[in-house]
Formats: C-alpha cells, structure tokens, sequence
C-alpha cells in the first residue's frame, strides 16, 4: 500500500508542505481501527487527523467483503464517537492489479482522495469546533 500511502501524502504536504506525516503500519486491515483508536486516546502523542489506507483482497471465499465492511463501520465509528477528521481508503479488490490500479497516484489515487476526505473533514472540525 505505500504507492496509496505515497497518494496521501503528496495530497497533504500540497495542502502544507510544512504538515508532518506519520506512517503506522498494522498488520491488517482489521487492526487499522483499534491503531487509530489507541492513537486518537493517546495521552503522550497528538493528530490532527488520520488516513486510513489499506488492502484486501478476494480470496475463495467473500471474507473479503466481511473483513471491509467491518474496518470500514468502525473507523466510521472512531470517527463519529471521537470526533476527529478521518479519510478512508481501504481498497477492495479482486486482484491485486485492480488494487495497485486504484492505489496508482497517477490514475484512481485512492490515498490523495482519501487524504483530501481527511483534510475537508479538518477543516470543517475547525469551523465547528475550533
């Protein structure tokens, strides 16, 4: 996932090429929520918001769909309960060329699309909530 990961950076230091940007790696797709939930109630460190990236592919069975659905209902959740701005790009394909194909910066971009979600989601907790 690092050409995706690639993506949301580009978008975000475009946005402020002073912003930091920290790579988390988990080792599914299942353990990007509970990484960005540990993060979002972290005392010893601070975000302004999180791009979620990843990757699952179809196997012989539609465990796929079930393993997407469920990363995608709890960041929804993390982001709802704890009001941070989050962008979402976990990619569901059925090979791995249609993954790369979505991930590609110079084609779908599914990284700077989900880092342009996160930043407008920043912004608006900035008008709101300030």
């Amino acid at each position: 996932m690092w050409t995706a990961c690639k993506g949301a950076i580009e978008r975000i230091k475009a946005y402020n090429a002073a912003a930091e940007c920290e790579v988390i790696e988990v080792p599914g797709a299942l353990e990007i929520p509970p990484a960005i939930s540990f993060a979002v109630m972290s005392d010893r460190e601070s975000y302004d918001g999180f791009v979620a990236l990843g990757c699952v592919l179809k196997g012989y069975t539609d465990h796929n769909i079930h393993v997407s659905n469920s990363a995608f209902s709890a960041l929804s959740d993390i982001a709802v309960q704890h009001a941070v701005p989050m962008g979402t790009g976990i990619i569901t394909a059925d090979t791995m060329s249609l993954a790369m194909e979505r991930a590609d910066v110079n084609g779908i971009n599914i990284g700077g699309r989900a880092a342009a979600a996160m930043l407008r989601m920043l912004e608006l907790y900035r008008r709101f909530l300030g």
